[in-house]
């Protein structure tokens, strides 16, 4: 096997927690019984012809080269408080290893291509709560979201991408990832600001001066108040996601999550 070989500390795809990619073709002939067997993909190298490999079928680490190679950003996010730590697997590869409830993953590099998201509780191989086929698009930043309840386990893909940011401003978005509580209506600083978001949505960004500011979220056409944040602290030039998860009437009941988004830091 010939190898494509690190040079001037140019990282390449052995660098990389993320697995190739998988063509169309493949990821729709996938079978249960490979869900934590790698698969060896000769094929992905074909996906990055323009890259001046050197000549040779069998090449199988790929450059990463800054504006050239086809990448994007992804990271999970364990938001069902009913299953506990969780194990992913990604074509294969063992991707995570018992990430708990409300916490992310870092960011990780991964190419453009189709990939199979294997969840399973943590320690285990077999029957996985959730499987999700996602094609991974250049330039865009992915968050893949494992929501729902102990009987019903999903989910959800959340999608960014590179944007302008205003160095004098802050920005917010509000994703809605508690499968039993009602749409909600959103209030920053006693004012609405979004109306009706439902499990599963996801609002664009608002701008913000930098500071505190009170989230207040409230059953939607109701003064009902169902989770209240009286300090998010904001810093300007940057952007972050207001995650409303957890279960309503239920331990650990209903939380938000404020992480600062990768559409302010990560590069391509």
């Amino acid at each position: 096997m010939r190898l494509y070989a690190r040079q001037n500390g140019v990282e390449t795809s052995a660098d990389m927690i993320m697995p190739l990619p998988l063509t169309e073709e493949q990821i729709s002939n996938l079978t249960n019984e490979n869900y934590t067997t790698e698969i060896n993909n000769m094929d992905a190298i074909r996906l990055y012809q323009n890259l001046g490999l050197p000549d040779g079928s069998n090449i199988t680490v790929i450059p990463i080269i800054p504006g050239i190679t086809r990448m994007a950003y992804i990271r999970f996010l364990n938001a069902n408080p009913m299953i506990g730590p969780v194990d992913i697997y990604v074509n294969g590869r063992k991707v995570v290893s018992g990430l708990k409830y409300q916490a992310f993953t870092e960011y990780m590099k991964v190419f453009q291509g189709y990939y199979r998201i294997a969840v399973f509780k943590a320690g285990t191989t077999e029957n996985p709560i959730s499987v999700t086929r996602l094609n991974v698009i250049r330039n865009r930043i992915y968050t893949v979201a494992i929501t729902g309840d102990a009987e019903s386990v999903g989910s959800e893909v959340i999608v960014d991408g590179r944007r302008t940011l205003n160095p004098d401003l802050s920005y917010m978005r509000f994703i809605h990832l508690s499968d039993n509580a009602p749409s909600v209506d959103v209030y920053v600083d006693d004012r609405l600001v979004l109306s009706d978001l439902g499990f599963n949505e996801v609002s664009r960004y608002l701008s913000l001066l930098p500071g505190e500011h009170s989230i207040v979220f409230k059953k939607a056409n109701t003064d009902d108040v169902i989770l209240i944040d009286p300090v998010a602290t904001l810093k300007a030039g940057k952007a972050y996601s207001v995650y409303f998860v957890g279960e309503e009437g239920m331990d650990p009941g209903l939380q938000v999550l404020i992480p600062l988004e990768g559409t302010t830091y990560l590069k391509f």
